[in-house]
C-alpha cells in the first residue's frame, strides 16, 4: 500500500491537531511535519520531502499566497491542497492561477477532506461546492439573461477545447492534439471566454466542473 507523506502548514494549533487526528486514522497517510509560519515551512520541506502540502494561505504574518507560489516554483513535484476559510473570489482565482486545483473549506465534512487529499495525491482537481459557488457568482456567469431565456450554445469543438483546458493543456498543445492551427484554437478559446463571460482559465475550469463538462 502506498503511503503519502503529508506536511501541514497552519498556524492554528486546533486546526493542525484536528487535521492530524483525522489523517492518522488512515494507514496510507503519514504526517511528516507541521509548520506554523512560512519560515518554518521552507525549512521543513527539504527535510521531510512531502508528497502533499496542506496549507491555509490566508493567515497574515504566518502564510500567504506568495508561499504557495514559492512552493510551486521550487518544489513543483509537491501536490498542494488548500484548506482555508477564505471564500473571496479574487483570492481563490489567484490561488488557482498558480496551478492549484485542490481547494476546500475548513468546515467541510471529514469525508470530503479525505477525498480532497486522495485527489491531491493523484494530482486531480478537487473543489468543495462552496468554493465553486464563491467563484461562479453572477459577474462571471453568462451575460445577463433576464430578458433572454436562450441557453448558452457551445459547439462540440468548443466543449472539446474546454476539456483540454481543464486538463491543463496550453493552446499550443491543444492545437497539436486536435490537428488545428494555433490561431484556430486561440479563436475558439476567445469565443468560449466571451460566451461564458469568464476571464481566466481557472474560472473556465470551475465553470466546466459546475456544469458537469469535466469531472473533479
Amino acid at each position: 500500500m502506498l503511503s503519502f507523506k503529508i506536511l501541514i502548514a497552519d498556524s492554528h494549533t486546533l486546526t493542525r491537531e484536528g487535521t492530524k487526528s483525522l489523517l492518522t486514522s488512515k494507514k496510507d497517510f503519514n504526517i511528516v511535519g507541521e509548520a506554523m509560519d512560512s519560515e518554518e515551512l521552507f525549512v521543513l520541506i527539504p527535510k521531510t520531502n512531502p508528497d502533499i502540502l496542506i496549507i491555509d494561505f490566508n493567515i497574515p504574518e504566518h502564510f500567504s499566497i506568495n508561499d504557495i507560489a514559492s512552493v510551486r516554483e521550487k518544489y513543483p513535484q509537491i501536490s498542494i491542497l488548500v484548506i482555508t476559510t477564505n471564500t473571496y473570489k479574487t483570492d481563490i482565482v489567484n490561488v488557482l492561477n498558480h496551478g492549484i486545483y485542490a481547494y476546500i473549506l475548513k468546515d467541510c465534512e471529514e469525508e470530503e477532506v479525505i477525498q480532497a487529499i486522495y485527489a491531491s495525491a493523484k494530482k486531480e482537481k478537487f473543489f468543495c461546492k462552496r468554493v465553486i459557488n464563491a467563484v461562479l457568482k453572477k459577474e462571471i456567469q453568462p451575460n445577463n439573461t433576464e430578458n433572454n431565456c436562450l441557453p448558452i450554445s457551445l459547439s462540440d469543438r468548443e466543449l472539446e477545447i474546454i476539456k483540454h483546458i481543464a486538463d491543463g493543456y496550453t493552446t499550443k498543445c491543444i492545437a497539436l492534439k486536435l490537428f488545428l492551427s494555433f490561431h484556430t484554437v486561440n479563436t475558439h478559446r476567445k469565443n468560449i471566454f466571451k460566451k461564458l463571460n469568464v476571464h481566466s482559465s481557472s474560472e473556465l475550469i470551475l465553470y466546466a466542473i459546475n456544469q458537469g463538462i469535466v469531472n473533479t
